[in-house]
């Protein structure tokens, strides 16, 4: 009959892993949230850029992202043209990146 009973100290090794497992459950929702306040934070910011007065629902403030950089890219493209022809053969890289180009055009 005594071997039934527990101490008052016993744990039962069963319900650690459940304890474990909410406390882990706590830490990545609460990290969850912050990411999330991270992530509408930047959206704002964003639309803030591209458009002002337009739509703030994320996809619109993607979309209208996604179109200014096309734009900007095309700009780049336009704007640098006069200085690459320009530029000797030999000196002309194949593959420059954005911020050459601007350096080039400044």
């Amino acid at each position: 009959m005594m071997e039934n009973k527990r101490s008052p100290c016993a744990v039962d090794q069963g319900s650690l892993p459940t304890l474990t497992s909410k406390r882990h459950k706590a830490d990545l929702s609460i990290s969850a949230k912050e990411r999330k306040e991270k992530l509408g934070e930047r959206i704002i910011a964003l639309q803030q850029l591209v458009s002002p007065y337009g739509k703030t629902d994320t996809a619109s403030v993607l979309w209208e992202a996604m179109e200014y950089i096309q734009f900007l890219h095309e700009q780049v493209k336009v704007l640098s043209a006069p200085y690459l022809q320009s530029m000797p053969a030999a000196k002309v890289q194949v593959s420059m990146s954005w911020t050459q180009i601007i350096l080039l055009s400044g």
